[in-house]
Parts: C-alpha cells; sequence; structure tokens
C-alpha cells in the first residue's frame, strides 16, 4: 500500500521541528521583500533552505520565487533607468 503523504499543516510541523526558523525568516523576509526588495536575498536563501526540510518544495519555492521577483524587478528598473528606457 502506498505510504500516506502528509498534508500541508503537518508538513510544516514537521519542518517546524528541523528548521522552523527557516520557515518564519522565508514568510516575514517575502513579505517585507516587496517593500525593500534587498530583503529579496534573504527571502530566496530561506526558502531554499526551506524546500531542504519540507516534502513539499513548492511551499519554500513560493518564498523564494517572491523575494527574487522582487529583487529581480528592481535590478530591471535600475538597468532600464541607467540605458535612457525610463525617466522620473
Amino acid at each position: 500500500m502506498a505510504e500516506h503523504a502528509p498534508s500541508l499543516m503537518e508538513d510544516i510541523e514537521q519542518s517546524g521541528k528541523a528548521g522552523m526558523m527557516y520557515l518564519w525568516v522565508a514568510i516575514i523576509s517575502a513579505i517585507v521583500s516587496l517593500l525593500l526588495p534587498i530583503v529579496g536575498i534573504v527571502a530566496v536563501y530561506s526558502g531554499y533552505r526551506l524546500t531542504t526540510v519540507m516534502e513539499r518544495r513548492w511551499f519554500g519555492l513560493f518564498f523564494a520565487a517572491i523575494g527574487l521577483a522582487s529583487l529581480t524587478l528592481v535590478v530591471l528598473e535600475l538597468i532600464l533607468v541607467e540605458l535612457g528606457y525610463l525617466s522620473f
């Protein structure tokens, strides 16, 4: 018989034992990165580390993607301003 896959809440509880710090840092830094994009680096790192302690990789990758998208958009905006495609 197939092994029971844990629900999302069970998976979070299991990851809490091994990496509760990564869980909270990933959530908080992903939210803060929407206002301060440089914090996106922390969201990417903690989201990646969260994938190593949880069975559901998408949960950690979700927070990492938010941080990376925020950081990437700001870098792209700076490049476009420098090249003259955008002006303020």
